[in-house]
């Protein structure tokens, strides 16, 4: 072919008609051709598998059919549900109203449990209820008696230094009295503990030891 091509350009045929023409060089030997004689009798070798990587491909094949089962599965329910739902909507009125009147004889046993039941827990939520109710009652209680106790404590003090009152009659005698019978709550002690009250006590009025034992050196 390639001569002829060659042979043609020197016979001045133009190129352009053979701008479409494509050259094709096999690599391999062509599929239509026998096999070789070398290779009759040749068996080939099988590569070693890992047996580690053969059990994880076996592990994941296994995953694979289970899914796509699953899947299959799930298909199918969803194929027969619509089919089961044109079925319904092509049932007959009388089938229907008794279908629909059994759907709500068990709505209204579901009802009846679960009203059974938050009555259950209402009733058991009110004795909680009451029970902190009453301890909080109780709390009160101890409280303001606790408070009503020391109010009469304070009362009764009161009472008791209302006792050395001066009187608004007796005032002016009170007064007379102190004026009188000035009181000076100064005092000192010397190193022999003998005490001096007053300010201008010179003679010692009360000595503190005992026995003249205790004495400050």
């Amino acid at each position: 072919m390639f001569r002829a091509l060659v042979g043609g350009i020197k016979d001045g045929i133009s190129l352009k008609s053979w701008t479409g023409l494509q050259f094709v060089r096999w690599r391999r030997k062509p599929r239509w051709l026998p096999m070789a004689r070398t290779r009759y009798n040749k068996v080939p070798v099988r590569k070693p598998v890992d047996p580690e990587e053969k059990d994880e491909m076996m592990r994941l094949y296994n995953m694979y059919r289970t899914q796509y089962r699953s899947v299959r599965r799930f298909l199918a329910a969803e194929v027969e549900a619509k089919a089961a739902q044109a079925t319904v909507l092509t049932m007959d009125p009388k089938v229907e109203e008794a279908e629909v009147q059994h759907c709500f004889e068990i709505n209204e046993e579901w009802n009846k449990k679960v009203a059974a039941v938050r009555d259950q827990r209402l009733q058991e939520e009110l004795k909680v209820q009451k029970e902190e109710i009453l301890t909080r009652l109780e709390a009160k209680k101890l409280r303001e008696e606790e408070r009503r106790q020391m109010a009469e404590e304070k009362v009764k003090r009161e009472i008791e230094r209302s006792k050395n009152f001066i009187p608004r009659e007796k005032l002016e005698e009170a007064i007379e009295h102190a004026l009188a019978n000035p009181v000076d709550f100064n005092f000192a002690i010397d190193l022999n503990m003998n005490l001096y009250k007053g300010r201008t006590t010179a003679t010692p009025t009360e000595n503190l030891s005992i026995d003249g034992k205790d004495r400050i050196l």
